[in-house]
């Protein structure tokens, strides 16, 4: 009986550990991942079933997003711990690590990545999203944090960078108004300012990034999973 139990417990670890491996490597490989997607399309193509097969792609953009919330989620516990602050903040997180909407009644307009200008007409690297929002409506934090710096750029406009663990930013910019101070800790969801088009801005919107370990992430991958 225990042999048997130890069998199936073998059996488990190693499914485990090659589920993991598999996620990882997907992850790590995007480009070998939709490399795969197209021979295989071009396989079932010749049997004359003309498809998109992207299960690969779509397992690698997965991936990504898991990797991304438990990076997020164990540098939140920990920040939490070492820092000593309130730890009733983290249940909240731990049943649903994924970002709040920063504007209540907002449509996105522009997403992460290659982009057109708006003001050049070159090509550019978007590095956030942008949030049509009326002027003067409230922009609210995405997660629970301390307020890391308030300011305005030229480019970016009045903005809040709020600190939700040592290597976990969110930038909040082209706000009208700043409702909160340096050193504040806010909850999620809790308003930081008010939307606006200050700095370089075709009109009333929150540009919303985020940074991990210095690296802008996409944070759609935030609000999906």
């Amino acid at each position: 009986m225990k042999k048997i139990k130890k069998y199936y417990f073998i059996k488990f670890l190693f499914l485990l550990v090659l589920t993991a491996g598999i996620i990882l490597y997907s992850s790590s490989f995007p480009a070998t991942m939709k490399l795969l997607d197209s021979n295989v399309e071009k396989i079932i193509n010749l049997s004359g079933n003309e498809i998109e097969f992207d299960f690969f792609s779509d397992l690698s953009a997965f991936s990504d997003k898991i990797i991304n919330k438990a990076k997020y989620l164990i540098e939140v516990i920990i920040y939490n711990f070492e820092k000593g602050k309130d730890n009733k903040q983290i249940p909240e997180i731990l049943i649903s690590c994924s970002a709040k909407f920063p504007s209540e009644n907002g449509r996105i307009t522009s997403y992460f990545g290659k982009r057109e200008d708006p003001f050049s007409k070159n090509e550019d690297l978007h590095e956030g999203i942008d949030i049509a929002a009326e002027s003067g409506s409230s922009i609210t934090a995405a997660w629970p944090g301390k307020v890391l710096e308030t300011g305005f750029d030229k480019i970016y406009g009045n903005y809040v960078i709020l600190e939700h663990s040592e290597k976990f930013l969110t930038k909040y910019c082209h706000l009208s108004d700043i409702a909160v101070k340096e050193e504040s800790f806010v909850n999620a969801e809790e308003k930081i300012g008010e939307a606006g088009s200050t700095g370089r801005s075709t009109g009333s919107h929150l540009h919303f990034e985020i940074i991990v370990e210095g690296r802008k992430i996409d944070p759609m991958i935030c609000f999906e999973l």
